[in-house]
């Protein structure tokens, strides 16, 4: 028996979980409630109250009271995880799946404890995804694999693995799960919904919109508009991704309409914030004005507020308020800043970063309170960073943009101006991420041979990133420490792509051999575990030597076909030809350096001998 099964012959809450707006649900399961004879309580999940209907109403008792009960409790449950309310979702599913337990049905309990366990993880983070997995593993080896509450399980185990990280994981996991789900197609929706998504963040944006696409149109047919305000999100998120600005309205539109009617604060934020960056990526700085005033409006009304998308609204209207001429575009950028700070927003993060630079530099006597100004290299870094090389494109765009309306002999660091034709060219290298020839490809290869795309996605995702870095250090100021590093192993399957913890760079991949660089500032503690990361990339201890450029700067990252980035004043054929030459984790350091005896002593307890 299905949680809500009880709840078909007397109410149409199935239905209204998932197409009404949340008051309407909660009037229908007090309605019911009412009958039932109970009064609300939290833990709805429990027995009824003995002795019927309510005093005077001429109600008789609800024939199967306590499956309805329990039905109840699921139904108030999957309303507040809709809702967000996470402490209340997993007090009721845990309630409903006890008394689906106590009536002896199976089903009814195994999913319930799936959804608690999903609360769990949204609530909890990564701190409850061991204790999910087991729990779902548990559910999912209960019985024969085909059963629905075997496919939800997995659904939901390959979310916990992709909140760990392990996007490889989850996608095994969730493809597993998409092809048991045939007979359930509500479940089937709901898996494309969270495959897309894993895609989404992959940059795999092809294979997203195609499995989108068809998990908005198998919830359209089945009247599911929270699951299809969903989908169109990300099939918006997935057009941006593709550079198709025009077609990511569509998708957006529909999503902030359909979460209008549903009453979804947090999904109509959302979508009325990226229709407002989408305006402003077209040059319609008043329409995006408009859009950001809406989603930041939504998002204060919200219970509690929605503090991200107020941030990232209050940033929308800052810089629409800006490209207008409006006096009030620092305060706002300024909101936007203080609470992506005071949240700990690593992407928010990085375009305050941006907005403080771009301030800084378009009006250097009005800068957004406590921040230093013009620090573009600092914003492109954190960017690049996170793998997202089309953003440090738009921002090396404004700021050549920025620079041509106001021409100055050096820039903000200290480093000379590159010449226009520089700028140009690392821009345009910078600009290249928009992989509209592979998208065709992605979707046989999503049906066909998920685990290949799995593996191109991943070494995807690590070549933006580090061609995001590449670009950030075109603003960075001179000075590079160089690392020739030989291995047997490098120059295989993306090896030799610094993972995203490091702070590093590659310049060259060759078999054997690998050029890393590191902004001049970079701590030795830090060039240390970059490289000790490395050698447990390769399985064996890297031979390394290292140098400082002082007058190292990248003027270009590659473009496509290019053998590495344009540098210059960095020399490595002697480091190539040293480091060759050495023991396996043995580090060669050039005087200039100039690391200390701590500084030596820290990378060898990471299993070096540091040399000089």
């Amino acid at each position: 028996m299905r949680p809500l099964e009880p709840l078909d012959r007397v109410s149409p809450l199935p239905r209204l979980l998932r197409s009404a707006p949340a008051g309407e649900v909660r009037a229908e399961i007090e309605r019911v409630e009412a009958l039932l004879g109970r009064g609300g309580e939290p833990g709805a999940g429990g027995a009824p109250v003995p002795g019927g209907g309510e005093p005077g109403t001429g109600d008789a008792p609800l024939p199967g009271g306590a499956l309805l009960a329990a039905a109840l409790g699921f139904a108030r449950g999957a309303l507040a995880l809709r809702e967000g309310a996470l402490d209340a979702a997993v007090l009721h599913l845990d309630g409903a799946a006890a008394a689906f337990g106590r009536e002896g049905e199976v089903e009814g309990r195994e999913l319930a404890r799936c959804e608690a366990a999903l609360a769990r993880l949204r609530r909890d983070g990564r701190s409850a995804c061991a204790a999910a997995v087991e729990e779902l593993d548990a559910i999912a080896g209960a019985g024969a694999p085909g059963r629905r509450a075997a496919v939800v399980a997995g659904h939901y185990r390959g979310a916990a693995e992709r909140l760990l990280g392990d996007a490889a994981a989850a996608q095994r996991t969730l493809l597993s799960a998409l092809r048991r789900s045939e007979p359930f197609l509500d479940e089937r929706a709901q898996i494309l919904n969270s495959l897309g998504t894993l895609y989404v963040t992959l940059g795999a944006h092809g294979a997203a919109e195609a499995l989108l696409e068809h998990a908005a149109e198998l919830h359209r047919r089945r009247g599911d508009a929270v699951g299809e305000a969903i989908a169109c999100g990300q099939l918006g998120a997935a057009a941006l991704g593709l550079g198709a600005l025009e077609r990511a309205r569509a998708p957006l539109q529909r999503q902030e309409w359909l979460c209008a009617r549903l009453g979804d604060a947090f999904g109509r934020a959302r979508a009325l914030t990226f229709l407002s960056d989408l305006a402003l990526e077209l040059g319609r700085a008043d329409d995006a004005l408009a859009l950001a005033t809406s989603a930041r409006d939504v998002a204060a009304r919200a219970a509690p507020p929605l503090r991200t998308w107020i941030a990232y609204a209050a940033r929308a209207i800052g810089r629409a308020r800006r490209d207008l001429g409006d006096a009030g575009a620092a305060a706002a950028l300024d909101e936007a800043g203080e609470i992506f700070r005071e949240l700990g927003h690593p992407l928010g993060a990085a375009l305050a970063a941006w907005d403080r630079a771009s301030a800084g530099a378009l009006a250097p006597g009005e800068l957004l309170s406590g921040c230093a100004p013009g620090d573009w290299f600092s914003a492109a870094w954190a960017l690049g960073s996170l793998g997202l090389p089309a953003r440090v494109a738009q921002l090396l765009r404004e700021r050549l943009e920025i620079d041509e309306g106001m021409p100055r002999a050096e820039t903000e660091g200290g480093a000379p101006a590159p010449d226009g034709e520089t700028r140009e060219r690392a821009l345009a290298a910078a600009a290249q991420t928009a992989p509209h020839v592979a998208v065709q490809r992605e979707v046989e290869l999503v049906y066909d041979r998920p685990e290949e795309l799995a593996g191109i996605a991943a070494r995807r995702a690590a070549a933006h990133r580090n061609l995001g870095r590449l670009a950030a250090l075109t603003l960075a100021p001179p000075g590079l420490v160089v690392a020739a590093v030989a291995a047997p192993r490098l120059g295989a399957r993306g090896t030799a792509l610094p993972p995203e913890r490091a702070a590093a760079a590659c310049v060259a991949d060759l078999p054997g051999i690998a050029v890393w660089i590191w902004p001049a500032a970079t701590a030795p503690a830090v060039v240390g575990r970059d490289l000790a990361e490395l050698g447990a990339a390769v399985g064996e201890p890297p031979r390394a030597a290292l140098a400082l450029a002082p007058a190292g700067r990248v003027l270009s990252p590659p473009f496509a076909g290019d053998a590495g980035p344009e540098l210059e004043a960095v020399e490595v054929g002697a480091l190539l030809a040293l480091a060759v030459a050495l023991a396996p984790g043995e580090l060669r350091l050039e005087p200039r350096l100039g690391w200390d005896g701590d500084s030596c002593a820290a990378v060898e307890a990471l299993g070096f001998a540091v040399t000089r």
